[in-house]
């Protein structure tokens, strides 16, 4: 009978062994999981930042275009004023010469 409480006790502490290194197993599971995660998490972050860059790259370079558009309606203002005040001098010259007739 002791020898039979002992097989018992020894098939038990067997059993008891393989669930440990089970549940260890599942703990290293679980840890690399975690560990991918973390990865992963690390990844979608540098990707965002990196979209953020891109996003204030374009924001800056359709600024500069917007700003390099109001320059050139400026210029082209500019023009259109001097062809006026030409003109105006023209038509000056024209009304004195037409008074001196």
């Amino acid at each position: 009978e002791a020898e039979a409480k002992q097989a018992e006790a020894d098939a038990i502490a067997r059993e008891n062994e393989a669930k440990a290194r089970e549940a260890d197993a599942v703990a290293a599971e679980n840890a690399a999981k975690e560990r991918e995660a973390d990865a992963i998490t690390r990844e979608n972050d540098a990707k965002a930042r990196e979209a953020e860059a891109l996003k204030r790259e374009a924001d800056a370079k359709a600024a500069e275009a917007s700003a390099h558009a109001s320059a050139e309606a400026a210029k082209s203002r500019e023009a259109e004023a001097k062809k006026s005040v030409e003109t105006l001098g023209v038509r000056e010259q024209e009304l004195k010469a037409a008074q001196a007739e």
